[in-house]
């Protein structure tokens, strides 16, 4: 019993029939070379279910999904010209140029036939069934009317991915006629005056592949990565490759981008008229023209995504009025860097971007890139969090105040003891139901910068009070703030009784 399989040099011997009908009769076989009307008919079994292989009917075994290699036909019908007659009395189809590069071309004004009548094929052309190979179209005379240049996937490409081309940069996005892995080949110059059912075009100087799926990493890869520098009627592979990506894949494109929940909801990607600078890097300010809009606070990894679902989407990304910026059609907007961050990027050149509102705790885990290129990391800070309880919340009268343990003469419990400063410069104190968020009252310490405390980038003991006046008594508590990305404490005070 046949099964379906891709047609090659293996098998196509005893899997292709020459069918002695077209597929506008009653076609009895999988390959029909139309003499009379100089078309090649490839009959897979989407339309022709079953034929003779030699012992009665059996499953066709070409199918539109696997295909058929040129090389396979281009054997059989050498095979077929051997064995029928009937093909000598004309010019033959196909020629074959260079095997392993799978160069071939059809020739003396033959096509393959443009409609193949199956209601499943995306494009109702014979050529899109064609694997492994290029090929040239000539006329009659040799003139070329048509090139295909056959783009192979290297990596893993998932199954249900719809990978996609494009033939000039920031062009339109043109999806391959199958799924996954990519072996198809692409139209790269037509000549109207040679071939009337084309248009006169040539883009054999510029390809980009891409492989798109939220919840993957996204990869491209252009001409120029495959050593290649023109396209022609000839097969090259590309190392186009994807692979589950680290964060990204707990999250649903609908609640980050289609129909968007918070924090992605508070999230928009905007090129700004002037250039913002931003300040507060190890390195010097950097100028921004892109920004990641972020007001519900939303996470590293959750912008991660949001970029994401821009990056996949053929919608105008940029939610300014400077551009219209089609986010399947332009590159990516970060990578990963050797030691794991994320670095931000943008497709332009001289345009960098930056993302607002990232919590203390990520900021080690981001690079960002400005509009000269320059990389800028964030001093290390610590995400504080000190949980007060929802009863000093009540007191409106409850207060807070954070102090260094151990500071010399500066010590807690004297005159001149000294109050912590968050990252800001901003004294850690404060009305409680007035700053608290969550029942915690949450600052970000600059670990590397903070001389206050004594030494810049060494641990420091702090000593947090919270007391109320009348709704709650008062409570102290001691922690460190050590070189870590959160560090958590409590200090909530009992309900007052005693007044």
């Amino acid at each position: 019993m046949a099964v379906a399989a891709l047609i090659d040099l293996s098998n196509y011997d005893t899997l292709l029939v020459q069918s002695t009908q077209s597929r506008s009769g009653t076609p009895d076989g999988n390959i029909y070379f139309d003499t009379t009307n100089g078309r090649v008919e490839i009959i897979t079994a989407e339309e022709l279910a079953n034929v003779d292989l030699g012992g009665g009917l059996e499953a066709n075994p070409l199918t539109e999904d696997l295909g058929i290699k040129f090389e396979a036909l281009y054997a059989f019908e050498r095979q077929e010209r051997r064995l029928d007659e009937n093909l000598r009395k004309f010019d033959f189809f196909f020629t074959g140029t260079f095997k392993f590069g799978g160069a071939y071309e059809i020739v003396n004004n033959r096509k393959f036939d443009d409609a193949d009548g199956s209601a499943t094929s995306l494009t109702t052309d014979d050529r899109y069934k064609i694997r492994g190979s290029g090929w040239i179209e000539r006329d009659a005379t040799g003139a070329i009317g048509r090139i295909f240049y056959g783009a192979v996937s290297l990596g893993n490409i998932e199954g249900t991915t719809q990978p996609y081309y494009q033939l000039s940069d920031g062009g339109v996005p043109v999806n391959f006629d199958k799924d996954g892995p990519i072996n198809e080949a692409i139209q790269v110059f037509g000549d109207a005056a040679v071939d009337a059912n084309t248009t006169t075009f040539d883009t054999r100087t510029f390809l980009a592949l891409k492989a798109r799926t939220f919840g993957n990493n996204y990869d491209e890869k252009q001409l120029a990565d495959s050593g290649v520098a023109e396209m022609g009627g000839y097969s090259t592979g590309f190392a186009l490759a994807e692979s589950t990506h680290l964060t990204t894949g707990t999250y649903t494109l609908a609640d980050v981008y289609t129909t968007p929940i918070a924090p992605w909801s508070g999230m928009s990607l905007e090129k700004l008229a002037v250039a913002q600078t931003e300040t507060g890097f190890n390195e010097a300010d950097g100028d921004f023209t892109w920004v990641l809009n972020n007001t519900g606070n939303g996470s590293l990894d959750q912008c991660v995504a949001f970029l994401d679902a821009l990056a996949q989407t053929d919608d105008d990304i940029d939610s300014g009025t400077v551009t219209v910026t089609n986010g399947k059609r332009v590159g990516v907007w970060y990578y990963y860097n050797a030691s794991g961050q994320i670095v931000t990027q943008t497709p332009f050149a001289g345009e960098g971007l930056f993302l607002e509102q990232i919590p203390t705790a990520d900021e080690q885990a981001v690079v960002f890139t400005d509009d000269a290129g320059d990389i800028k990391t964030r001093p290390f800070q610590v995400s504080v969090k000190v949980t007060v309880g929802a009863n000093a919340v009540a007191d409106v009268l409850a207060w807070y105040h954070a102090f260094f343990l151990d500071v010399g003469a500066n010590d807690f419990n004297t005159a001149t003891a000294i109050t912590v400063q968050d990252a800001t410069a901003t004294d850690v104190k404060g009305n409680v139901s007035t700053d608290a968020v969550s029942n915690r009252i949450d600052f970000a310490f600059d670990y590397d910068g903070d001389t206050l405390g004594g030494t810049a980038g060494t641990d420091k003991d702090v000593v947090f009070e919270c007391e109320g006046d009348g709704g709650v008594t008062a409570a102290k508590t001691i922690f460190t703030i050590a070189r870590q990305t959160t560090v958590s404490a409590t200090c909530q005070p009992s309900l007052e009784s005693n007044v």
